[in-house]
């Protein structure tokens, strides 16, 4: 399938699934996708996070997938538990020791545990102390919650990782939209899939297993070593993903001819923000996703405020 029709076929997919897109506008879209679901109001990824969401009427919500002890996909952000759940206080001994500047330090590596024992800890009291009861969602749960009602848009977090373990979390994924029948055109009618990752090994791997029937996304950040957004970069990436989410300050003017440069090769753009500087001094969310939209011609945003998402 020619990248000109996957986007015509994606478009088809998210106006049968979400009342959210807009009318497209000079070949490009416009694409509310809740990353951790609606995670300025509650804590990210968490079960009460997707679920507010939905009603939100995002096009996809975004979500981080790890691998568990056992093998099981969790919505989780980081690689290691230690930074948003009490998995020291629960499990002291279960950690591992790594080199961080010099010195040995205890990390908590979420495929050290098994999903039962995940589903222990507390994964909501680093948000506020009355989310002290949310627990690690699992993927299927998320899809069990989304399916028929919204895409999924999971990042493939740190593949190189779990391939220094022997594990293929490419695989994984891919084995549980099998599952789930997300893994055709028809199967994603009403759950449209994207797939994004930093790593381009992911991506290669995920059309090498199915094909051109998920979209992908190449992710890009000011820390790596190839670039992505150069004139070069673009035609690379283009070989073997639909298109491109780099960080929004990479890409707001006067650096806004990658967005150009993006589309000329067929690519769509998709955008990540930290928290701070979102919105940009002057704006409210609601306007400045406009202005992003509109003005500088990105067709998705990555928000924490589907609620606000102006294009409804």
């Amino acid at each position: 399938m020619k990248l000109l029709n996957k986007r015509v076929l994606l478009l088809i997919l998210l106006f049968a699934s979400s009342s959210s897109l807009a009318q497209q506008t000079d070949n490009y879209y416009r694409v509310s996708i809740a990353h951790g679901g609606a995670s300025q109001h509650l804590p990210f990824s968490s079960l009460t996070a997707f679920q507010a969401a939905i009603p939100m009427q995002p096009n996809y919500i975004e979500t981080d997938v790890q691998l568990t002890r056992d093998g099981v996909l969790i919505c989780f952000h980081d690689v290691a538990l230690e930074r948003r759940t009490n998995v020291q206080e629960l499990f002291p001994d279960r950690f591992t020791e790594v080199e961080v500047d010099g010195q040995m330090v205890k990390t908590w590596y979420v495929n050290d545990l098994t999903i039962a024992e995940l589903k222990t800890l507390d994964a909501g009291s680093w948000f506020g102390s009355e989310y002290s009861q949310e627990q690690i969602v699992t993927f299927q749960e998320l899809i069990d919650i989304s399916k028929g009602k919204v895409g999924l848009y999971p990042e493939t977090k740190d593949p190189d990782f779990y391939r220094s373990r022997g594990l293929d979390i490419d695989q994984a994924l891919h084995e549980l939209f099998v599952l789930n029948d997300l893994h055709t055109p028809e199967g994603q009618a009403g759950t449209p899939i994207v797939i994004q990752s930093f790593h381009e090994s992911s991506l290669k791997r995920l059309r090498e297993l199915n094909g051109d029937n998920y979209a992908l996304i190449q992710l890009v950040w000011t820390g790596q070593s190839y670039d992505y957004l150069s004139e070069e970069g673009l035609r690379h990436i283009a070989t073997y993903a639909d298109g491109v989410a780099p960080l929004l300050s990479m890409v707001l003017p006067p650096n806004e001819g990658s967005i150009d440069a993006a589309h000329d090769n067929g690519l769509w753009v998709h955008i990540w923000h930290s928290s701070t500087g979102f919105p940009a001094a002057g704006y409210t969310t609601k306007n400045y996703m406009s202005y992003l939209m509109d003005d500088l011609k990105i067709d998705g945003v990555m928000n924490h405020e589907p609620d606000q998402f102006p294009f409804k």
